[in-house]
């Protein structure tokens, strides 16, 4: 899935070049596929596994007094093995990633 543009307008960018890149994002994200009901799914789910490993990982941390546990105590905190918890924490954000880019597409579809 391709990524999307980062629009970033500052003084040193002339004047009505802004416009340009607000039309090319636009145009940028209109190629991304809108999701089906069952890709939604799915991938509502490998994000809300994240959002579990992601937590799981805050209550270790705030534990150890600030400390940040390795992938192993993560991982045996979760019941998986390391391999398994980077690749969920890999689909998850992936996921995440695929979800936001097509409900931006949704939303500047409707807003067209």
């Amino acid at each position: 899935m391709p990524s999307l543009p980062v629009v970033r307008i500052d003084a040193a960018t002339p004047v009505g070049a802004g416009s340009d890149l607000v039309r090319s994002y636009l145009r940028d994200i209109g190629r991304v596929p809108l999701l089906s009901h069952e890709q939604e799914i799915t991938l509502g789910r490998q994000v809300q596994e994240l959002m579990a490993l992601e937590e799981q990982e805050q209550e270790l941390t705030l534990r150890a007094g600030g400390q940040a546990p390795s992938e192993e105590q993560l991982a045996e905190a979760a019941g998986l093995t390391v391999v398994q918890l980077r690749k969920r924490l890999k689909g998850g954000r992936r996921a995440k990633e695929r979800m936001v880019a097509a409900n931006l597409r949704l939303v500047v579809s409707v807003a067209k």
